[in-house]
């Protein structure tokens, strides 16, 4: 299987990018083994945090970026990547220093290629290779990339939640939170009604100004809330299966554990300390977070409210989602879609190279590649990874109180959804493909 005849012309023609600057670091020598892998490849860290921003630069160069290059692109890419030897060797040299520092000050926060890479190589830019005052300088820059991370880190989490007290307290807090949900009698007809036109087609501005309109009413109404509180007391009466949607992996809903359950991997079933950790871990500013405590506190509130958000736009905006994701079938060419959106977005993914050459597998005999396997069992199920992605996304903005009132960013978001989707598909294939050709 294949991306595409493009990109099976490509193979022929030019080369794998990753394979070069795989050669490209190995033709480096010694002095970047700490940056490298057992087989003496750059680390995929190394590439992400070093290579492609730093040396490469690729919002400069986007001909670097390609997954196939031709021989002039990859003679730039391998000229680049030797013109900064000694900085890549001064920058080995710093992350030596910096995990040794690390160590002595017991720091377990982060990951430290992620978090020192950068650092690194900036040091190795400002100042070279390490001299006599490489341990101060270096002990420096670890205490500023630690320095008010701790407050909100994921290590202040863990001491948190250790405590038998404060376990105790959002246990009778989630068990109150939860019992405080509950269904009205208000009928959901008008809410279904209304997401045709919210995921219908406007011509015209007094066509979009309506439908803004009938977004705003969509948010104000009761029927997200109830068809959340359902799914815990009589999901058969809910117009779909979060069960088959891959939101839960049991019904009827429960309340979410306080820890643990690590093997939890559907949206409303992991723990509120696993959610609080893929919020920390996710900020890029946590400056602007509560503290862990009151972090913790409301997240119980936030897995107890209906879809596991405490905005009414968030509920609203997954229930929106989950009629889009029920019609995404991009492996059958006869599904038809309700939706303008979903049709738009389903037009979209069944042109995608790897997704022709899905169905073309499926008809084949040929053994499937793992990765090609797991690729075709999310396209046969496309709803699963695409509501997992759109939960996570608008948990984050639940968590950080960023609305979902605009009924064009609600629609970029659930076209946007589908595309990452796609792209994760897409890098799946291409690291297969990758490695057959290495072959």
């Amino acid at each position: 299987m294949s991306v595409g005849s493009d990109t099976i012309a490509a193979v022929g023609t030019s080369s794998p990018r990753r394979a070069v600057i795989d050669r490209a670091w190995r033709a480096l020598g010694p002095g970047v083994e700490i940056l490298s892998g057992d087989d003496g490849g750059p680390l995929r860290r190394t590439v992400k945090r070093i290579l492609d921003p730093l040396v490469l630069r690729l919002r400069s160069n986007p001909a670097f970026s390609a997954p196939f290059v031709d021989a002039d692109v990859a003679a730039q890419m391998a000229d680049g990547i030797a013109g900064h030897a000694d900085r890549l060797r001064a920058c080995a040299a710093w992350f030596e220093l910096m995990k040794l520092e690390r160590r002595r000050l017991r720091i377990t926060a982060g990951n430290a290629q992620d978090l020192y890479f950068p650092v690194c190589f900036e040091l190795a830019v400002t100042h070279g290779a390490p001299g006599a005052d490489g341990t101060q300088r270096a002990a420096i820059a670890l205490r500023a990339v630690h320095d008010d991370r701790d407050r909100t880190g994921v290590e202040v989490l863990n001491e948190h939640v250790a405590s038998p007290q404060v376990l105790t307290r959002l246990s009778d807090q989630l068990h109150r939170s939860w019992a405080d949900v509950h269904a009205d009698d208000s009928i959901s007809g008008p809410f279904v009604a209304g997401l045709t036109t919210v995921l219908g087609p406007a011509d015209g501005h007094r066509a979009t100004v309506a439908r803004q309109r009938v977004w705003s009413a969509l948010i104000a109404d009761a029927t997200p809330h109830n068809l959340g509180a359902q799914a815990r007391t009589r999901p058969s009466v809910l117009p779909w299966s979060v069960l088959e949607l891959g939101l839960t992996a049991s019904l009827p809903l429960a309340a979410p554990p306080l820890s643990g359950g690590s093997d939890r991997d559907r949206p409303l079933d992991r723990s509120v300390v696993d959610r609080v950790r893929a919020t920390l871990r996710r900020a890029l500013d946590r400056d602007e977070l509560p503290d862990v405590p009151l972090l913790c506190a409301e997240e119980v509130d936030r897995a107890c409210a209906p879809w596991g958000f405490l905005g009414e736009d968030k509920q609203a905006a997954l229930v929106a989602g989950i009629a889009v994701a029920g019609e995404l079938a991009p492996l059958d060419e006869r599904a038809v879609s309700r939706y303008l959106l979903a049709a738009t977005i389903q037009a979209r993914l069944r042109k995608e190279a790897y997704v022709l050459h899905a169905r073309r597998a499926l008809a084949d005999t040929a053994p499937l590649h793992p990765r090609q396997r797991q690729v075709i069992e999310d396209l046969a199920n496309f709803a699963r990874p695409y509501l997992s992605r759109l939960w996570a996304r608008l948990h984050g903005r639940d968590v950080w109180q960023e609305p979902c009132d605009d009924v064009d960013d609600l629609r970029s978001l659930l076209e946007g959804v589908a595309r990452s989707v796609s792209l994760d598909h897409r890098q799946r294939i291409k690291a297969m493909l990758e490695v057959q050709v290495a072959q």
